[in-house]
C-alpha cells in the first residue's frame, strides 16, 4: 500500500497533461500512486493517460462518462489506497520536492492535514497565492481559536486556506470516517465545502505558509474562468449544503461565516452576469431574482455590512444589493466596463 495517493481529474487536457503527470512521477517522494480519472475526454487525453500507465506501474487510469471534476475526484477517493490523499489539476504542475517536504512535515508533527501555498501563473508572470492565517503547527485547541473563525469564509469575504484542495495533504482515515465527498453536480467552488469539511474533521494541521511548490495555471478555458448563465442555482445549492454541514456544529458557531458564504456567492453570480452575454433586460431580471430570494434577503439584512473588512466600494455595492437598487447596479457595471 503506497503512502500517498495523488488524484488527477482529467478532461480535455492534452495541451498540459504530459507536463502535469511527469511532474508527479518525477517527485523525490517515490512511494505514491497516481490515479488519472479520465472524465470522458474527447481529445487525446485518454490515450496519453494510458501511455503513462504502460510506462509506470504506479499509474492507474480510470475512464468514465463525463460527470464533472467533483464526480471524478470522488471516483478517485473511492479507489485510493494510500494512507494520505492529495490532488492535482490536469493543467497544473508541481515542483519535484513538494511531496517530500509535505510528507516530512506530516511525519515530524504527526498531523492529519498539511497545507502549502502556490504560485498562480499568468502570461505576464507569476504571483504567490497565500492567506492571512499564520503558518506553523495547529493542535485542535489552536485550530478552534485561530483557524475556525475563518474556516469557511474570511471577514474580508475571501476564500479560506483550504480552498485549493490540491495544496492539501490529508490523512485518508479522516475522509473515510467522516464520509467527506465532493458535492457532485456543482461546478463552481465545490472545493470550498470539501476543504472546509476536511479542515473541521482534522485534529491537527500544519500550514507551510510561503512554500509554493504548486504551479496553478490561469487557464482561460477552465470551468473556473468560464461564464455560465446558470451559475446561481449551483451556488445556491452549494450554500444549502454548507448550511446543512456547518449550521449545527456543537463546538463552534459558524453562522456568520455561512452568511458570508452566501454573500460571496451573490458577488460571484451577479458578477458573472456581466460577461454572460445577456441583454440588459434579461440581466436585470436575473439580478432581481437573486436579490429577491428569501435566503439572500434575510442574509443581507442580518450581515453587518459596515463591519465587513472589504473596500468602501464593495460595501456600497453590498448596500445596493440589500436595497435591491437594480438600476444603480447596472450603472456600476456600465462604468466599470467603460473603464476597461
Amino acid at each position: 500500500m503506497p503512502a500517498l495517493s495523488v488524484i488527477v481529474p482529467v478532461y480535455n487536457a492534452e495541451a498540459y497533461l504530459r507536463t502535469c503527470v511527469e511532474s508527479i512521477l518525477d517527485q523525490n517522494w517515490k512511494d505514491l500512486e497516481l490515479l488519472l480519472i479520465d472524465d470522458g475526454s474527447t481529445d487525446s487525453s485518454p490515450q496519453i493517460c494510458d501511455q503513462f500507465a504502460r510506462y509506470d506501474q504506479r499509474v492507474r487510469v480510470i475512464h468514465q462518462t463525463n460527470a464533472g471534476a467533483a464526480a471524478a475526484r470522488n471516483h478517485g477517493l473511492d479507489l485510493a489506497s494510500g494512507s494520505y490523499i492529495t490532488f492535482v489539476d490536469s493543467d497544473d504542475y508541481i515542483d519535484s520536492d513538494m511531496y517530500e517536504k509535505m510528507m516530512s512535515i506530516r511525519l515530524e508533527f504527526q498531523c492529519d492535514l498539511v497545507i502549502c501555498d502556490c504560485l498562480k501563473e499568468f502570461d505576464f508572470g507569476a504571483q504567490i497565492y497565500t492567506h492571512t492565517l499564520p503558518g506553523g503547527f495547529y493542535d485542535r485547541s489552536k485550530m478552534k481559536s485561530e483557524y475556525f473563525p475563518q474556516l469557511l469564509m474570511t471577514e474580508s469575504i475571501e476564500y479560506p486556506v483550504t480552498i485549493s484542495n490540491w495544496l492539501l495533504l490529508v490523512r485518508k482515515d479522516i475522509i473515510q470516517e467522516h464520509h467527506i465527498r465532493y458535492p457532485e453536480g456543482i461546478r463552481f467552488s465545490e472545493d470550498l465545502l470539501f476543504g472546509a469539511e476536511v479542515g473541521y474533521a482534522a485534529n491537527s494541521m500544519y500550514y507551510m505558509k510561503g512554500y509554493t511548490p504548486y504551479h496553478y495555471r490561469q487557464n482561460p478555458m477552465s470551468v473556473t474562468h468560464s461564464a455560465y448563465r446558470d451559475k446561481w442555482p449551483m451556488l445556491l445549492d452549494l450554500y444549502q449544503r454548507i448550511k446543512k454541514s456547518f449550521g449545527q456544529k456543537a463546538d463552534f458557531d459558524f453562522g456568520p461565516q455561512i452568511d458570508r458564504c452566501l454573500l460571496f456567492f451573490v458577488y460571484l453570480a451577479i458578477g458573472n452576469l456581466g460577461s454572460s452575454g445577456l441583454k440588459s433586460s434579461a440581466r436585470k431580471s436575473q439580478i432581481r431574482q437573486i436579490l429577491k430570494n428569501s435566503l439572500v434577503h434575510s442574509t443581507l439584512k442580518r450581515i453587518q455590512i459596515s463591519k465587513l473588512k472589504i473596500s468602501w466600494k464593495l460595501k456600497l455595492i453590498t448596500y445596493l444589493y440589500r436595497w435591491k437598487c437594480i438600476p444603480f447596479v447596472e450603472l456600476l457595471w456600465w462604468y466599470q466596463n467603460k473603464k476597461i
